[in-house]
């Protein structure tokens, strides 16, 4: 038995034979002379076509059997990246300057754009790096002349282990009934991942060496919630693993007994459970497991894998298509949080010495005043199609928010004078995730719609302690006595001036601190999701005395620790189906 370990991409045990597909494909140096650079070229030419034909006839089927647009959309990205400057003509350099076969220059241009990726330190941008691989590992079995095709019909229940998945293989191989996926690229928001979490099955990826270790007919387990691939597991573990899945099926029915009712709890209090999106396709995901909205929608996604920015139309079709996605549920879009650790190739941000508190979110938007506007034009454009509201990020004074509504205000008397269709009086509302918005919510709450509470930056803002660096990471503690003390300042600041408050940072989703958010009198929570039935859950069970009483004792003692043993002890003996560690 060897325990491999991962990256935990889809939540859930899987337990069953494994089914290799295609594995990375094996490239060896080789060099040309300089009379063949012409015809290997040609040849990169050649595979660059064939791999947009195979692509193209995927989208077709898709397309023919209205299976899913979701997926097309996601096809049509990859094929685009087979245009991507970065790859065409960096491959095309290694071939006819360094006169490498066009095999060897690719793989070389592969490992240079995925070496970029991995400097990337925040996960979604890096994530991306798995769409690269996937589409160049195509490439390069049509420049070798190997099958391509799409994998064989897996056997029901088996594990499907690749190297790279992609989100139509995943599609196909969940239609087949397989019982999880293991791969060795890929990253928790990559679109693979985003698929697999819709169809409920387990997903480890990442995982190191698994190309070589694992081969047809193997048993495996999948541990999707803990990111652990085992391979040959003995009686002891597999009896382990069989009850830890039973677990989980008896909370999926528990859970699934409350799916269509409404989050009320015992004593009346309707609290307003939203999603937390960043891309168009995991709206149905969250629509089907009960968003009364979009909470959060991270516009960044339109700026990534392009040299050049989007339009104003690109972004108004992109925002109107999440609005139709939502059938009449409201969306609040966030304004781009580029800077710090998110820098697309479109965008040229100075990094400053301190990168996360430099130019960054609202603060570039107001540097970068043509970007933004075109950006508000689109939102508001859209706003005639559905009801949305407008969060600014970062916001750390009323002048910020002063200056971001003057935009707005134009940007709407501009769509009037041209005659475009637009609703001026779309909600805006402040994201509070520096210390000094915390001090001053009632201020802002008077010059904006709502607040809306992002609690990790907030958190390492406040508490001067970045989440994920290794040397300080242990002091991010959301139940710190200064983190509590800040949330009860924004909700009394915004209830003083009548202002709904909102919070869509982790702790929104944390089931383990439903009752301490619901104690200081929050009641609009959105969150990743799969977390919405959890809280359902809780609140359907819970009496706000219950909650207040225990944000009493918590405000009432000194450090995070105390407050940490009580709060969890207390919410594991209440709630052990919703609260169980490790079952996603």
């Amino acid at each position: 038995m060897e325990r491999l370990t991962g990256v935990a991409a889809s939540p859930g045990i899987a337990i069953g034979v494994a089914h290799v597909l295609g594995s990375k494909v094996e490239i060896h140096e080789r060099r040309i002379a300089a009379d063949a650079v012409e015809a290997e070229l040609r040849r990169f030419e050649v595979a660059l076509k064939q791999t947009d034909d195979q692509l193209a006839r995927i989208q077709q089927q898709i397309a023919v059997n209205e299976s899913d647009e979701h997926q097309y959309r996601v096809l049509e990205a990859h094929r685009l990246m087979l245009t991507d400057v970065h790859l065409v003509d960096q491959t095309k350099r290694h071939i006819s300057v360094e006169h490498t076969a066009a095999e060897w220059a690719v793989r070389k241009t592969l490992d240079q754009i995925q070496a970029v990726f991995e400097r990337i330190e925040d996960p979604y941008f890096r994530d991306r790096r798995s769409d690269f691989a996937y589409v160049g590992e195509n490439l390069l079995r049509n420049l070798m002349g190997h099958d391509t095709s799409e994998p064989d019909e897996a056997p029901k229940g088996s594990v499907a282990v690749a190297h790279e998945l992609s989100p139509a293989d995943a599609a196909q191989l969940g239609r087949a009934e397989v019982a999880g996926f293991a791969t060795e690229g890929g990253g928790r928001t990559s679109h693979t991942s985003i698929i697999a979490r819709a169809m409920g099955l387990p997903y480890v990826c990442g995982v190191e060496a698994l190309d070589r270790k694992v081969w047809s007919g193997m048993t495996l387990i999948i541990d999707g919630s803990r990111g652990e691939v085992i391979l040959d597991p003995d009686e002891e573990a597999l009896g382990r693993y069989r009850a830890r899945a039973e677990g989980a099926r008896e909370r999926a029915r528990h859970l699934e007994a409350t799916r269509d009712a409404p989050a009320v709890t015992k004593d009346g209090a309707h609290i307003h459970l939203a999603a937390n999106v960043e891309m168009l396709e995991e709206i149905p995901i969250a629509v089907d497991l009960g968003a009364a909205s979009v909470g959060l929608f991270r516009t960044e996604f339109l700026y990534l894998e392009r040299p050049d920015l989007p339009t104003e139309d690109e972004q108004h079709l992109h925002a109107v298509a999440a609005l139709k996605s939502m059938q009449g549920r409201t969306i609040t879009f966030r304004t781009l949080d580029l800077g710090g650790d998110k820098l697309p190739a479109s965008v040229r941000i100075p990094s400053g010495t301190n990168p996360a508190m430099g130019l960054r979110s609202i603060r570039y938007s107001l540097h970068r005043v043509d970007l933004f506007r075109t950006q508000l034009r689109a939102l508001y454009r859209a706003a005639a199609i559905g009801p949305m509201q407008i969060l600014f990020p970062l916001i750390s004074g009323v002048a910020e928010l002063r200056a971001a509504k003057q935009l707005c205000v134009e940007v709407c008397n501009e769509l009037a004078r041209e005659g475009v269709p637009h609703d001026p009086k779309v909600p805006i509302g402040v994201m509070v995730e520096t210390p000094s918005a915390a001090l001053i919510a009632d201020l802002l709450a008077a010059e904006c719609d709502y607040l809306s509470i992002g609690t990790n930056d907030l958190i390492q803002y406040a508490l001067a302690a970045d989440r994920d660096d290794e040397h300080v990471g242990y002091l991010y503690h959301p139940l710190h006595p200064a983190i509590l003390r800040a949330l009860k300042q924004i909700v009394l600041g915004a209830n003083k001036v009548g202002k709904p408050v909102a919070m869509c940072g982790d702790m929104a989703g944390d089931p383990m601190l439903a009752w301490i958010l619901l104690g200081l009198g929050l009641r609009n929570f959105s969150m990743a999701p799969r977390q919405i039935p959890v809280l359902r859950s809780i609140v359907r069970a819970t009496d706000l005395f219950d909650a207040e009483r225990m944000l009493a004792q918590a405000m009432a003692m000194s450090t995070e620790t105390e407050i940490e043993a009580m709060v969890y002890r207390a919410m594991r003996e209440r709630f052990p189906m919703e609260v169980s560690e490790g079952e996603g």
